[in-house]
């Protein structure tokens, strides 16, 4: 698993930035796409013709979803880890003075502010200056 530094984290942010917003968008608009497949289905059973728009729409949702794991693919190949699409949220693995920790990012922060602790999670988020080392930046 990759470790970055507070640089390396800040310096692939950007590109992390657009792939999360693209996902979060793709994601929603999928999640649209199935709510109304659904629907559709229902009113199948109920005798109308509407097979067409099914397959149309499940055609769009199912490269959706391909677009999305490329997304997903994509930050891993980074070496990020994807936490809420919904959100934004994400994961830069880090470690510093024997401990491991994850620098965190969320859609809407300007940069990255937050750590936690592996195990710890979002809720377990502090501000940069509380790492571990007492300092942000590790090489």
């Amino acid at each position: 698993m990759r470790h970055f530094t507070l640089e390396q984290a800040t310096q692939t942010l950007p590109e992390v930035e657009q792939i999360v917003l693209a996902l979060r968008d793709l994601q929603g608009r999928a999640l649209q796409t199935k709510e109304r497949v659904d629907l559709l289905w229902q009113r199948l059973e109920a005798g109308e013709r509407v097979l067409d728009e099914i397959a149309s729409l499940q055609s769009r949702l199912d490269s959706d979803v391909q677009v999305m794991r490329s997304y997903v693919e994509r930050l891993d190949a980074l070496g990020v880890i994807l936490r809420d699409a919904g959100i934004g949220l994400v994961d830069f693995p880090a470690s510093a003075a024997g401990t491991e920790f994850c620098l965190c990012w969320r859609l809407g922060e300007d940069g990255i502010q937050y750590w936690h602790r592996v195990d710890d999670g979002f809720a377990g988020r502090k501000p940069l200056w509380t790492m571990p080392g007492g300092r942000p930046h590790y090489a």
